[in-house]
C-alpha cells in the first residue's frame, strides 16, 4: 500500500520525476485518465509523527494511518456503501471526516455527513448524520456540517453549518467525541456568509449580509467577548470592499485582501483598534492575492503565502521554510512543491505538475532525505503528457486576457486543430496543474486553450469587472479573439477549430457556433445555459431564491427586466438558425444547477430548425458525472465526435 522511495537530497538534486521514462506512442484510455485517483488528501499529524491519508482499498476509499516510525498502514474508517473523500486531523490522536459515494451518480448520494475516529480507528462517531438519514427520520431543519478548523489542545473542532432552504450560514463549535456543540455568532445581524478562526481555533472575525444587501464584518478579541462591527460596505460587489484572512500573533491587526486603489487584490493590515484600513504588506503585479496565508499552527507567526499566479508559487517570509522549499524545487524541477509540517525536523511535501497528478514525499530535514510515499495516480506517466504553459493576448479593445495553451506532443511538423475549452462559473479560473479533460484532448492530437476571459477572477478588478453584464458580447468576443490570436502566431489550423465547455462553458459553446458560425467546425457542451432568462425562471434551480440571486446575480449576470432584450439576442436558443456546426449537447438528468430544461429547449430548437447534433442524457446525474462509467460513455462520446468533425483536414 505505501511507496518508499528514499534518496539523499544533494545526491539526485535535479532529476525530474519523469527523466527515466519514455514517452508512448498510443495515446492513454479515457479509463485510466478518467478514473478515481488511488489517493486523495494527506495529511501530517499535528505532532508529525503519523500521515494521514485517503486511500483506495479494494474497491472503496478508505481512511489510513500511517506509523511514519514503522511504515506500517492501517485502515482506521471504511465503509462498505460510501467512500472517505476527505479528513483532517483534530490532533495527534483524533481525525475527522466526511463521505461520499463515488460508485453511484450524483442521485445516489446521500450528503456527506460528518464523523471522526481515533488514530488508532476506535471510537467512531457519528457527528452529524448524513443529510438523507436526517431527511429519512423526520427532522424538518436538514443540517449539513463542514470542517473550519481545528480548536488546539482539544477534540474540538470549528464547524460551519448550513440549513436546507435558508440563507447564510451558521459556525459552531464541536465536540469531536460527544458531539456537544455551541452556536459562536450570537448577536450578529444578517446572514453570515465566511469567517476566520485564529491558528488556536477561536473563531475571531465574521462576514455577514444584512437584509439590505450590505457586506459587515465582525471581530471578537477573544471566544468570551461581544461581537462588535468593525466595517461596513455598500454591497458584497462594492469596489472597496475587503475580506479578512488573517491575524496577527499579538491580536492589534487583522490582515486582510482588497483592491483598495490597486487593480490586483493585495493584502493589507487593518488596525483593530482604530478600525482603520492601513498600508499593503504583500502584493503581486500579475494576480489577486486573497487567502493563501499560511501560519505556524503553534505560534500564529505568517509564515507565508501561497499565490495562485500563471503557475502556484509561494513567497515564504520564514527563513527556514524559504531555505526547505529552495531544497525541494531543485529536487523537484518543473512542480508546485507544496510543504507543510515542521520546517526543522519532517515536511510533507505534496508535487504535482502539469503533466504529473502528483506524489506525496516525506522531507527530513536533518537526514537531507526525501522519501516517496504516496503516488495519487501511478498509472499515469508525465512523460507522455502534454505541456501547459501561460500566455497573454490582446482582445479587440486591447484588454489583456490570460490563457493556458497546451499544444500535442505531435511530431509531424502540420498545425494541430484547435479545442477552445471554456471553463464555468463564469465567475472563477481556471489553474495551472494537471487536468485529465485537457491531458484527454492533447494526447488525441488537439491543441487546447483555455482563455481567462473577461469576468474571469484572480487576474485583477479590471477584467472581472469588465465581464459583468456582457454574457455573450465581449466575454464571447474574448473567446473569438484567442483564436484569432492563435492563428496569427501559426499555432494552429484556423479551419479546424472546435468549442467546448461545461455549465458557463457549455453557454459559451451554444453562444459561440451561433455568434461566429463560420469560426468553429463543432461544440460540445455539457450541461450549458440555452436561455439566460430561465436562470431566473426556474425556481428550483439553486441559483435562484437564495443570496446570490437577492445581492449578486442581478448585478454580475443582469437583470432580466432591464436587459431583456440583451438577454433574447444573447440566448443560444433564440439564434439557433445561425449555426452551422454539428453540436454535441449532454445533459445530466436531475441537474439543479442548470436544470435539463435549458437542454431539452435547445434540442428542439434544433430539430425544428433542422440543424445537425447528439443527445446524451445521463440518468442520475447532476451538474457533473460523479460515476466513473458515465465519464467514460461522455469521452468517448466526445472523442468519436472530435473525430468525424475536427480531425478530418478540411
Amino acid at each position: 500500500m505505501v511507496r518508499a522511495l528514499v534518496f539523499v537530497v544533494g545526491g539526485l538534486l535535479g532529476c525530474g520525476l519523469a527523466s527515466a521514462e519514455t514517452a508512448a506512442t498510443e495515446p492513454i484510455a479515457i479509463e485510466t485518465l478518467f478514473d478515481h485517483p488511488h489517493y486523495g488528501k494527506a495529511e501530517l499529524s499535528p505532532n508529525t509523527k503519523l500521515l494521514g491519508a485517503v486511500a483506495k482499498v479494494g474497491n472503496r476509499m478508505r481512511l489510513i494511518v500511517i506509523d511514519l516510525d514503522t511504515q506500517k498502514a492501517k485502515v482506521v474508517a471504511a465503509f462498505d456503501d460510501a467512500d472517505i473523500v476527505w479528513f483532517s486531523w483534530v490532533n495527534d490522536q483524533r481525525l475527522v471526516f466526511s463521505i461520499a459515494d463515488l460508485g453511484g451518480t450524483a442521485d445516489d448520494q446521500v450528503g456527506s455527513g460528518l464523523f471522526a475516529v481515533d488514530a488508532d480507528g476506535n471510537n467512531q462517531r457519528e457527528l452529524v448524520p448524513v443529510e438523507r438519514k436526517q431527511a429519512e427520520q423526520g427532522i424538518a431543519n436538514v443540517k449539513s456540517k463542514r470542517y473550519m478548523a481545528r480548536c488546539r489542545g482539544t477534540d474540538d473542532i470549528l464547524a460551519v453549518e448550513a440549513q436546507r432552504g435558508k440563507d447564510g450560514v451558521y459556525i459552531v463549535r464541536l465536540n469531536t467525541r460527544t458531539g456537544r456543540q455551541s452556536y459562536e455568532v450570537a448577536g450578529i445581524v444578517g446572514d453570515i456568509t465566511g469567517g476566520l478562526p485564529d491558528p488556536a481555533g477561536v473563531l475571531r472575525a465574521v462576514t455577514s449580509i444584512d437584509r439590505d444587501g450590505h457586506s459587515l464584518v465582525w471581530y471578537r478579541p477573544n471566544a468570551e467577548a461581544k461581537w462588535e462591527q468593525v466595517a461596513r460596505f455598500e454591497s458584497i460587489t462594492s469596489p472597496d470592499n475587503w475580506a479578512p484572512v488573517g491575524l496577527s500573533p499579538d491580536g492589534k491587526t487583522m490582515w486582510v485582501s482588497g483592491h483598495a486603489d490597486r487593480d490586483m487584490a493585495a493584502i493589507y493590515a487593518f488596525d483593530l483598534e482604530k478600525k482603520k484600513l492601513g498600508e499593503m504588506v504583500i502584493s503581486h503585479p500579475d494576480v489577486d492575492i486573497g487567502s493563501g496565508l499560511i501560519f505556524d499552527k503553534d505560534t500564529g507567526e505568517l509564515l507565508g503565502i501561497d499565490v495562485d499566479a500563471d503557475k502556484p508559487e509561494v513567497s515564504w517570509l520564514n527563513a527556514n521554510w524559504a531555505k526547505a522549499q529552495a531544497t525541494v524545487d531543485k529536487a523537484f524541477p518543473g512542480h508546485v512543491n507544496r510543504l507543510r509540517g515542521k520546517a526543522k525536523s519532517l515536511i510533507l511535501v505534496y508535487s504535482y505538475s502539469d503533466r504529473d497528478p502528483g506524489r506525496y514525499y516525506l522531507y527530513d530535514v536533518q537526514k537531507g532525505s526525501l522519501a516517496e510515499q504516496l503516488a495519487i495516480r501511478p498509472e499515469i506517466s508525465p512523460a507522455q503528457m502534454a505541456a501547459t504553459k501561460m500566455i497573454r493576448y490582446e482582445a479587440r479593445d486591447k484588454i489583456s486576457i490570460p490563457a493556458y495553451l497546451t499544444l500535442p506532443n505531435t511530431t509531424d511538423g502540420a498545425k494541430p486543430p484547435l479545442v477552445m475549452l471554456v471553463h464555468g462559473g463564469p465567475y472563477m479560473r481556471d489553474e495551472w496543474g494537471f487536468s485529465p479533460e485537457v491531458q484527454f484532448l492533447a494526447s488525441r492530437g488537439y491543441a487546447v486553450l483555455q482563455p481567462q476571459f473577461r469576468g474571469s477572477t484572480g487576474f485583477g478588478e479590471k477584467l472581472f469587472r469588465a465581464g459583468w453584464k456582457t454574457w455573450g458580447l465581449t466575454m464571447q468576443d474574448d473567446l473569438t479573439d484567442g483564436v484569432k490570436a492563435l492563428v496569427e502566431r501559426g499555432l494552429v489550423d484556423p479551419k479546424r477549430v472546435c468549442i467546448m465547455g461545461g455549465s458557463y462553458g457549455g453557454y459559451a459553446t451554444l453562444m459561440g457556433v451561433a455568434k461566429d458560425p463560420d469560426l468553429y467546425r463543432c461544440g460540445v457542451e455539457f450541461a450549458g445555459v440555452s436561455d439566460i432568462r430561465l436562470m431566473y425562471s426556474i425556481r428550483y434551480s439553486d441559483m435562484v431564491g437564495g443570496i446570490y440571486e437577492k445581492f449578486g446575480m442581478k448585478e454580475l449576470v443582469g437583470d432580466p427586466d432591464k436587459l431583456n432584450d440583451q438577454f433574447i439576442a444573447t440566448s443560444p436558443i433564440e439564434q439557433v438558425g445561425k449555426i452551422k456546426a454539428p453540436l454535441l449537447l449532454a445533459h445530466g438528468a436531475v441537474d439543479v444547477r442548470v436544470p435539463i430544461k435549458h437542454g431539452e429547449k435547445m434540442r428542439d430548437a434544433l430539430d425544428a430548425a433542422g440543424k445537425k447534433y447528439e443527445w446524451h442524457v445521463y440518468s442520475g446525474e447532476g451538474h457533473g458525472l460523479w460515476k466513473a462509467e458515465n465519464r467514460y460513455a461522455y469521452y468517448h462520446a466526445v472523442e468519436a465526435f472530435l473525430e468525424r468533425n475536427l480531425k478530418p483536414a478540411p
